[in-house]
């Protein structure tokens, strides 16, 4: 099993990248030195770039979060939105329903409490059958006109909820910046 890579849509391999949204092509040629990070304070720290957090984000910015809209957002106003496909429709609905099986929601685990409501979730880099079918999502959101754009952080914020899928996690001031 192989995951599109988030640049360059290569199927080979999944390799993880530095932490950040998706560059354009153009961006792809200029890139700070591997192993060094520049954080919210301007402070350079070796990284080690192995565990990298996905998030998949749109357009639209979350009430709650106030941070851009998860695919799973996106993904539930496509479904209801007047002129999609049958097949689309279709093919969304399946890989919700798959990822209703496999995937336990946070708010279904957790207490309701209002610190979790700026909590956003991430993909762990090891959930890869999960990557993949979020990148179907992915796919079918671009061909329907949703932009997404992957975002990958060494780090999430403060953990509520883990499992071995995700991380559910209001974000730290410095990881906002890159939302």
């Amino acid at each position: 099993m192989s995951l599109r890579d988030g640049v360059t849509g290569n199927m080979s391999g999944f390799e993880l990248e530095d932490e950040g949204s998706t560059p354009s092509p153009a961006a792809i040629s200029f890139k700070f030195a591997t192993g060094i990070s520049i954080d919210s304070t301007n402070k350079k720290q070796a990284v080690d770039f192995e565990v990298m957090f996905i998030r998949f984000v749109g357009a639209e910015i979350d009430e709650r979060s106030r941070v851009p809209a998860g695919l799973f957002c996106a993904v539930s106003q496509l479904r209801w939105s007047d002129g999609l496909a049958d097949y689309e429709f279709e093919a969304l609905t399946e890989l919700k329903d798959w990822f209703n099986v496999h995937m336990h929601s946070p708010f279904d685990c957790l207490p309701r409490d209002r610190r979790y409501e700026q909590a956003i979730c991430w993909f762990k880099p090891t959930a890869r059958e999960h990557l993949e079918r979020a990148w179907e999502l992915v796919a079918i959101l671009e061909r329907n006109d949703v932009l997404i754009w992957t975002i990958r952080s060494r780090k999430t914020g403060y953990v509520h909820y883990e499992d071995e899928v995700q991380i559910f996690a209001r974000p730290y001031d410095d990881v906002r910046l890159i939302l």
